[in-house]
């Protein structure tokens, strides 16, 4: 899903209840993070994440970079709503649960 008139499975439910402002947003994140890696790529902010790992600013702004995987991202969906999970690549989640995301 990628904009306003296209918005994903479960979007009326209340765990999912953004303001226009918050779709908006949630749209624009879409696009941002939601880039396909390479397996090349996701090893390379592995390595990266863990380097740094003992600044917790630094790991989770690359961590946030490896597509999160799709059994996560639906879990996380039903327990914590789209909102929470605006910030992360979901772009692996939305090849397997294209309606979802």
């Amino acid at each position: 899903m990628t904009d306003m008139e296209h918005k994903p499975n479960g979007w009326n439910l209340p765990i999912n209840q953004m303001t226009e402002e918050e779709w908006k947003e949630y749209f624009e994140c879409r696009k941002k993070y939601d880039i396909h890696l390479s397996e090349k790529e996701i090893a390379e902010n592995l390595i990266k994440a863990n380097k740094v790992r003992a600044d917790q600013r630094k790991y989770i702004e690359i961590s946030r970079k490896i597509p999160l995987i799709p059994s996560i991202a639906i879990v996380s969906k039903a327990f914590e709503g789209l909102k929470a999970l605006k910030d992360y690549n979901l772009s692996w989640a939305k090849e397997v649960y294209p309606d979802e995301f």
